[in-house]
Order: structure tokens, then sequence, then C-alpha cells
């Protein structure tokens, strides 16, 4: 698995960013609100996080995030120093996955954009999650969002009581 030096730019207009493979949404109508329904309460999020298909975390604001791409999990002296982290699992099914605001949960379109992409291997994941505050001191002002992907050989133990959250003011 090589996904090392591989970014993607990411506007939002909302307060967080989910990533799913598509074959794991494929139930949800093209136009169809699914957030309203199904994505709107920390219950309901926490449900589709916990099962690793449509995995959300808060971001704290709107912006510019750069995501940059690692296999395995990060040095503990880097993880010690990121001001925000959180682990998350993950689910790989057909080799996919794509990374989007939350926002379009609101009016689903089935396409996700190729810059929006990441060629993964099917499996279950441990999905470490980092950043730090831009120079700038703005949150989603051009912000680095380092995520690392372990392979597991079953879904991690994850301990949530809400949205997991990345970055809050």
């Amino acid at each position: 698995m090589s996904i090392g030096g591989t970014d993607i730019r990411l506007h939002i207009n909302d307060v967080g960013i989910i990533f799913f493979s598509p074959e794991s949404v494929k139930h949800i109508e093209e136009g169809e609100d699914y957030f309203t329904a199904n994505y709107s309460t920390p219950d309901k999020v926490l449900s589709h996080v916990l099962q690793g298909t449509l995995v959300g975390f808060c971001t704290g604001t709107p912006g510019d995030f750069i995501l940059r791409f690692h296999c395995g999990y990060p040095d503990n002296a880097y993880l010690k120093h990121c001001e925000f982290a959180l682990r998350l699992g993950f689910r790989c099914v057909g080799g996919t996955v794509c990374f989007r605001d939350l926002h379009d949960l609101r009016a689903w379109s089935k396409s996700c954009p190729p810059q929006q992409t990441l060629s993964l291997p099917d499996g279950t994941y441990h999905v470490t999650v980092c950043s730090d505050r831009p120079d700038s001191g703005t949150l989603g002002d051009d912000q680095l969002i380092d995520i690392y992907f372990q392979p597991l050989e079953e879904f991690p133990q994850l301990k949530y009581e809400g949205v997991p959250v990345l970055c809050a003011y």
C-alpha cells in the first residue's frame, strides 16, 4: 500500500469532513437529504462512525483543508506534538475512499470528484487524524490534516460519546 505523498485539497462549507467508500453509501439516493434524517444528531453520526462506513469528524469551522495521507501510524513524538488528534475506524470496500464536505449530505450526489478520492486496498483500518492550527492562527485557513491508515484484522474498539471532534475553538 503506497499512499504517502498523496494530498487532497478540500474546501468545505460546513464544519465537518466525511469519508467513505462509494459502495458503502450506494443506498443514498441522488439528491436525497441524507443529513437531516440520518446524520444530524450525535447518535446518528456515531452509528455510522462505529460501523466505519460513512465516517465524519468535526473540523470546528468551514474553510480550506489540505489532507495529506500516510500508511501506518504516526510517530509517537509527532503525535504528542500535534494540537489536535483523534482515532477512527474505517472499512474500505471497492478500493476507493472519497473525502467530501459534510454539507454534501444535504443534497447528495453519488459522483465524487476524482481529485477528492484515494485508492486504498479493501479492508479494515485504524485511522489516525492529526492537525495543528495553521500559521495564521485561523482554523480552516489552508489547514494541513495528516491522515494515517493502518490495516487491521478486525474493526478497532472506538470510544466516542457523539461526533468525533478534531478541532474546536
